[in-house]
């Protein structure tokens, strides 16, 4: 037999054997059922929107040292220490 031949006899005998695997699959399914799919979690209730805070907002300025922003009102970097220049205070 002809190399051609026999890959075309193995196509047809894999095809066959997936249909008749399939057919009995589904012959199984409608007779027995498909298993049923886990209850899904109950859902908690939505939550309470989170209340807006207004307040003021501050201006900042950015360390020259460490360049950590900080409120143009203090008068020294909190991480580093180093004062702020006289002409960036707002006060």
């Amino acid at each position: 037999m002809g190399l051609l031949l026999k890959i075309i006899l193995f196509g047809v005998a894999v095809w066959a054997a997936w249909k008749t695997f399939h057919r009995w699959k589904s012959l199984f399914d409608r007779f027995v059922g498909k298993p049923d799919p886990p209850p899904a979690a109950p859902r908690p209730p939505p939550a309470e929107p989170l209340p807006v805070r207004r307040g003021p907002v501050e201006d900042t300025v950015q360390c020259a040292g460490c360049g950590a922003y900080l409120p143009a009102s203090a008068e020294k970097c909190s991480q580093c220490g180093r004062p702020q220049p006289q002409g960036r205070s707002s006060t």
